[in-house]
């Protein structure tokens, strides 16, 4: 019975979701580290009472000394995820004793879909102890692979450091009996001194590998343990010394160690995914990681190097599917930038994804590649479906395939099913950037502009330096309302990267804020640089939008047509142009997108 039942805690607009260990906020998912979620659980599920700081200590971290500044720290992000000021309205702090949760709490216990059972808080059975270790019992075997600690003292060996633990992540994510925890989440402990007692507890992992790496004589050592994160007891610890040649062997030696110390019986599919290399070739293998490398950094460098050395890895090894794959988007994630014409980008990232596919087609990342493809140049948008939901059906766990789909299913103005797919991919990959980023950009294009402006803040506490974000957010303070504080956003993002698109949003935002000749100055300067070279002519459109120039507005949003400006591509959506939707020309354009539902 207890395996049917789905417990919860509601106060205010949150709702404390045990069973899938989540806080919604207004049904919307509040990041929390889990040391922080179990905070909150031990204070709501004793509502009411003071509970002590040593209570609170010795329930959250048994058998291990902490000082209390960790608990202090804990409490302090709690807070500020439930939006407390300076008055306390949910957590109030007794002085020298501990702490109470005071707001009114109902606690519900459904166990069926149609019949719940509602009691006081007071009636409850088992305590935060009993309720984890039942969720443990019934869980699969979780792992923490931490990032590997390059020791060589050479930083240019990052990207081999980080290569190896991705590579390890994605190998171990496609076995059914054990969960990994998400890359994004695992490398949030990049260069902390994190024991893995501690990083277990705070992510609720069985087990937690930590690696290390160094060189000497041109041959590299790796070190790698993997351990019970319950008892400290290491399952299992090797050392491997292998030359440039063989730095591959790495990941299968640790992944097949990872699977026999944590027991898994494998199928015979299961090993040949696990075993399988996607290029027998050391130089390219090396290339590819120095490619994701980069890639991860999400910045204009960081795409015009993952370019090049993806571009290398396919030179050395044109049976390479995956760095086929990687370089295929990476120009359509750098044509975001509006740095070159979609007409140059478009056919080497549709040869990319191609090659992939006819490399190897049950590769998940190949098939999103080409609904990339299919979506943002071709306007292909049946087969651009077809190809999001091949990738997840080959794997289920790839994010980026879910998050994709969600832009596709925003660009049909299919909301609700855009937000599920956008949800579902935060889940997999919580504290991604780029998918954090897309859930504003997805709450602009729904009209949600509050909440945009909420999950940007959030995103650029990750990444300050999020070009991307940036921009979005200063698009959701100017859909808000808040010119000024759109302009200041815009300002900042030119400080990381100064690009046309973004003065062609700073034109827009002085436009509605009402500076006039501001926004004139950036129209002639847009246009004038047009001449010369590419500029995205949406965002040339966008600011006439605004100065009401409807009639030159189209104008150069049919330039954007004919440009394959991917912008265009969510018109049917974006609310900055929602002051041409009455006009004739709007509803032309959006029949030759093929944006017009069939009737």
């Amino acid at each position: 019975m207890s395996k049917r039942l789905h417990h919860f805690y509601e106060f205010g607009p949150f709702r404390l979701d045990l069973n899938e260990y989540l806080l919604l906020q207004d049904d919307e998912p509040v990041p929390l580290p889990p040391k922080v979620f179990e905070t909150l659980m031990i204070l709501v599920e004793r509502s009411g009472r003071v509970v002590s700081k040593e209570e609170m200590i010795e329930t959250l971290w048994p058998d291990r000394y902490v000082e209390e500044s960790n608990l202090t720290q804990n409490i302090f992000m709690l807070r500020k995820a439930l939006g407390e000021g300076q008055k306390s309205q949910y957590i109030e702090t007794v002085p020298k004793r501990g702490y109470r949760f005071v707001a009114p709490v109902k606690e519900i216990i459904e166990e069926s879909e149609d019949r719940a059972a509602e009691r006081p808080v007071a009636a409850r059975e088992a305590g935060p102890e009993e309720k984890a270790a039942a969720r443990r019992e019934e869980a699969v075997t979780t792992l923490a692979v931490l990032p590997m600690v390059n020791e060589s003292g050479d930083p240019e060996l990052e990207y081999l450091a980080d290569g190896i633990t991705e590579s390890i992540i994605n190998s171990l994510s496609r076995l059914r009996q054990v969960h990994i925890i998400a890359r994004s989440v695992a490398f949030s402990y990049k260069g902390r001194d994190a024991d893995a007692l501690m990083v277990g507890r705070e992510l609720m992992a069985d087990a937690v590998l930590v690696s290390r790496v160094l060189v000497q004589g041109g041959v590299f050592i790796i070190q790698a343990e993997m351990v019970e994160a319950a008892t400290g007891w290491q399952v299992w610890g090797g050392r491997y010394n292998l030359p440039p040649s063989d730095i591959q062997m790495a990941q299968d030696v640790v992944s097949a160690r990872i699977t026999e110390g944590l027991r898994l019986r494998l199928t015979e599919e299961e090993r040949r995914r696990l075993g399988k290399h996607y290029t027998v070739n050391p130089e390219a293998y090396q290339f590819y990681l120095k490619a994701r490398y980069y890639w991860n950094r999400r910045s204009v460098e960081g795409y015009q190097k993952a370019i090049e050395y993806f571009q290398e890895a396919t030179r050395l090894d044109p049976g390479y599917a995956l760095a086929y794959s990687g370089l295929a988007d990476t120009y359509v994630a750098f044509d975001f930038y509006g740095i070159l014409p979609p007409w140059e980008t478009s056919p080497k990232a549709k040869t990319a994804a191609i090659n992939a596919l006819l490399i190897d087609d049950t590769l998940a990342e190949a098939h999103t590649s080409l609904a990339c493809v299919k979506m943002m140049y071709e306007r292909d948008w049946s087969n651009a479906e077809r190809e999001f939901r091949r990738a997840i059906e080959v794997d289920p766990n790839y994010a980026h395939a879910h998050n994709w789909h969600s832009h596709f299913l925003m660009a049909m103005g299919r909301i609700e099913e855009s937000l599920a797919e956008s949800r579902l991919a935060l889940k997999l990959d919580p504290l991604n950037d780029s998918i954090n980023q897309y859930l504003g950009w997805h709450y602009i294009h729904a009209r949600q502009f509050a909440r945009a402006i909420s999950q940007l803040e959030k995103c650029l506490e990750l990444n300050p330096d999020f070009f991307l974000a940036r921009v979005t957010l200063g698009m959701a303070y100017e859909q808000n309302g808040e010119f000024v504080k759109a302009v200041e956003e815009f300002e900042k993002a030119r400080l990381i990267y100064d690009s046309p698109l973004l003065l062609g949003f700073l034109g827009h935002a002085y436009a509605m804020k009402g500076e006039r000749e501001a926004a004139v100055e950036a129209l002639r300067e847009l246009e004038q640089a047009s001449a010369r070279t590419y500029i995205p002519p949406y965002c040339i459109a966008l600011i006439y939008t605004a100065l009401g120039e409807k009639q030159h507005a189209f104008e150069w949003f049919e330039k954007a047509y004919a440009a394959q400006n991917e912008w265009l591509n969510w018109i049917k959506v974006a609310p900055e142009v929602d002051s041409l939707r009455s006009e004739p020309q709007f509803g032309s354009l959006l029949r030759r997108l093929n944006l017009v539902d069939d009737q």
